[in-house]
């Protein structure tokens, strides 16, 4: 099945995005706001990146939601991480990851740019090749249209070495991405608010 993907480029101002979006979740009232929110238990916008970046969110709805919340970032470049520099991104991951008491492997798509995408979690639990399929990892970078990808995953111990499992999978997404002419660019490892980059230890 061919992804179908929105053309975010014709718009040109925040209230077309939040019309989009609006429209997006079929509301008719704030009270239809109200009971949406409910339903998928988001009390914060930490709750809506949560949702947008899980399994649940449909894809043009988290593309949407991702597009909205870049908006949010830009207005104060103070919030904007410099997903160019290795020890910011992984201290970000770090960050974002700490305290989980599963594993879970996320990937951060971007565009020609290095501009931040999207974000997603794609898997959680015992983290295996077998387990982590990269026909999931690659149908959300078609979704997102992306040139470049950093995977990450967090292990609940805080042992930050790679497992052979860790170092195969890199092996395989690197050789995946270069049939989809995506950019691989790391994959790293957090736990116990540190992390480690396979490209940096020259482990692919």
């Amino acid at each position: 099945m061919t992804e179908q993907t929105f053309n975010y480029y014709y718009i040109e101002n925040d209230l077309d995005l939040l019309k989009l979006l609006v429209s997006q979740l079929h509301l008719t009232s704030w009270d239809d706001l109200e009971k949406r929110l409910q339903k998928d238990k988001i009390t914060s916008f930490k709750d809506l990146l949560d949702y947008a970046s899980g399994p649940a969110c449909p894809p043009d709805l988290a593309l949407t939601i991702e597009v909205m919340l870049d908006r949010l970032r830009a207005t104060d470049h103070r919030r904007s991480c410099d997903w160019s520099s290795s020890s910011k991104i992984g201290n970000y991951l770090a960050e974002k990851l700490q305290g989980q008491k599963q594993e879970q492997f996320w990937v951060l798509y971007f565009d020609k740019q290095q501009n931040l995408l999207g974000e997603k979690m794609l898997f959680q639990g015992t983290l295996d090749r077998s387990w982590v399929h990269p026909r999931e990892i690659f149908r959300w970078a078609v979704v997102y249209g992306c040139a470049s990808m950093i995977v990450a995953h967090n292990h609940p111990s805080g042992y930050l070495t790679p497992s052979q499992n860790d170092l195969e999978l890199t092996r395989g997404l690197k050789e995946a991405s270069k049939i989809m002419k995506i950019a691989f660019l790391d994959h790293f490892i957090v736990g116990g608010g540190d992390y480690l980059s396979l490209r940096e230890r020259e482990l692919f």
